[in-house]
């Protein structure tokens, strides 16, 4: 993940298209061999039916949009006014069947049949309804006890909320006390490092103003923690920033005592999935940033996994396919990724008169910034310092702060 910085860093972005959700497994329970068999049988179910209640997919051609990608959507991701951009992932009993399963047969059968033609080029004749149901419904497991009813609401939620909204703020107590679990145990910082204003400063506090034009996305730009709920209790944030052209993601944490299940692996297709629905709302919104890649670091190096994936050039600031720069990342920790040496920064040109600046609430071009205050050499060493980091086509666009 990544945090909130300038152009200098070394991004991975991937565009959302041809990527896809995988399922996770994890194991419980110890007893008797008979229990274990017993628990195995749950768990077997359970795997079963997980596959079928991931949150689902439908294919459209985006040719329309200019492009010849295939983009996948989530059908199931809503704006939900009060709680903001909910997703909701379902357990169901397949066998026996439950009211849920029979309430759903059908829009599962037509999802398992999209995929099996897009994915596998398999027939609608041999993907009958008939053959859905021996294959991934009808089950030889048998319940031998029945469960309570209490027992059997697993319920997970994915659920996006603005920093500064009332949704976030109602949380901030149970998220805090997550990350400060998850930075002891995971990075081994001690508790008294992270106090609640640390946590704020790090996570919380965001440059980025909220914005939410009409031909945007519906929960608009910003910053958001998107919060993995499991049964009511909150077991994963990841730190997101929307923008006009990407979602970056800034941070993840996670229950240490759910690291079995992969969960930073999943939030990071699951920011793909909002990525896609957002595109929908937005077309410009196409991209997904993943932040620092460092291949010596174990911890990054799964960025690399996500096709197609690319690399920014640190000296000609050019994206390049990640499978074409880790050759070279192995031999050189810094290297750069454009083979062509005359090849140059584009933006590289400087012209500082046209940076905008920010004097007293007042916008302005550098050279009457210049002209209406005193001001000392370093001032424009600063401003030439902070052109060349951003590039000329930002600093036209941004405004950079004079006091």
């Amino acid at each position: 993940m990544s945090t909130r910085t300038n152009k200098t860093q070394p991004y991975i972005v991937t565009k959302p298209y041809h990527v896809f959700t995988e399922s996770r497994r994890g194991k419980e329970g110890r007893g008797s061999h008979r229990e274990e068999q017993e628990q195995l049988g749950k768990i077997g179910l359970l795997l079963l039916t997980e596959r079928r209640v991931m949150p689902h997919f439908s294919r459209f051609d985006s040719a329309s949009r200019g492009g010849g990608s295939q983009v996948w959507r989530n059908n199931e991701s809503k704006w939900v006014e009060g709680r903001g951009y909910c997703e909701q992932v379902r357990l169901v009993r397949s066998n026996p069947p439950s009211q849920e399963l029979e309430q759903t047969y059908q829009e599962a059968y037509q999802v398992y049949l999209k995929y099996q033609m897009a994915v596998h080029g398999d027939s609608a004749e041999k993907c009958t309804l008939h053959q859905y149901t021996r294959f991934l419904v009808k089950s030889p497991l048998k319940v031998n006890c029945q469960p309570k009813p209490a027992t059997m609401g697993w319920n997970f939620l994915v659920v996006l909320v603005a920093v500064a909204s009332p949704e976030f703020k109602r949380s901030a107590d149970e998220s805090y006390a997550l990350f400060v679990r998850y930075q002891f145990h995971i990075h081994q910082e001690k508790d008294d490092k992270w106090t609640y204003p640390a946590f704020e400063e790090f996570l919380v506090d965001s440059p980025l103003a909220p914005w939410q034009p009409r031909d945007g996305p519906p929960q608009g730009y910003g910053s958001f923690h998107q919060q993995y709920w499991l049964s009511g209790r909150l077991v994963a944030v990841g730190v997101i920033d929307i923008l006009p052209r990407c979602v970056s993601s800034v941070y993840f944490y996670y229950d240490p005592d759910l690291g079995h299940l992969s969960l930073g692996t999943y939030a990071s297709l699951r920011e793909l999935a909002l990525t896609q629905s957002l595109y929908h709302h937005a077309p410009s919104l196409q991209y997904y940033y993943m932040g620092f890649y460092i291949q010596t670091c174990p911890k990054m190096r799964y960025k690399a996994g996500y096709t197609p994936s690319f690399l920014l050039c640190p000296e000609t600031y050019q994206w390049f396919p990640v499978e074409a720069c880790r050759p070279k990342l192995e031999v050189n920790k810094y290297c750069r990724f454009n083979d062509d040496l005359a090849a140059t920064d584009s933006d590289s040109e400087l012209n500082i008169n046209e940076v905008l600046v920010l004097r007293r609430h007042v916008a302005m071009p550098y050279f009457l910034y210049a002209s209406k205050y005193q001001l000392e050499p370093e001032d424009l060493r600063e401003v030439e310092q902070y052109a060349r980091l951003v590039g000329m086509s930002c600093a036209r666009r941004m405004l950079l702060v004079r006091n």
